[in-house]
């Protein structure tokens, strides 16, 4: 479901999103996996929330995903963070980026990371 009026933070989200994820992100995903991604819910393949939506769903419910697809994607979290970077190598710097540029920054699960040390 997509929100009405779409967030200033989702619209830079999906600016460029051909670029960062292709035209279609299960392209670049193997069969096994995307065969596993389609048992529980639709994505639209074209937006980067929904691949960012993927990889956090599979993550979170990784040990109730299938051998076969746990030794492909490699262990958590440096195997899993592997498999994706490999196949959408600007995806982590432009989530980064349009969380920088945003009021996100500030929200308490983000300040870590762009908190400076003084």
């Amino acid at each position: 479901m997509e929100r009405d009026p779409r967030e200033p933070g989702l619209i830079s989200l999906e600016t460029g999103a051909a670029d960062i994820i292709g035209n279609d992100w299960q392209r670049r995903l193997d069969k096994m996996f995307i065969d596993n991604l389609g048992k529980f819910r639709k994505y639209d393949v074209t937006s980067v929330q929904d691949l960012l939506r993927a990889l956090r769903n599979k993550k979170n419910h990784y040990q109730d995903l299938p051998d076969n697809v746990k030794r492909h994607l490699g262990p958590l979290p440096e195997g899993f963070l592997s498999y994706f970077t490999k196949r959408f190598p600007k995806l982590f710097l432009h989530v980064y980026t349009v969380v920088e540029d945003s009021t996100l920054k500030l929200e308490p699960m983000f300040r870590s990371y762009f908190a400076l040390e003084e």
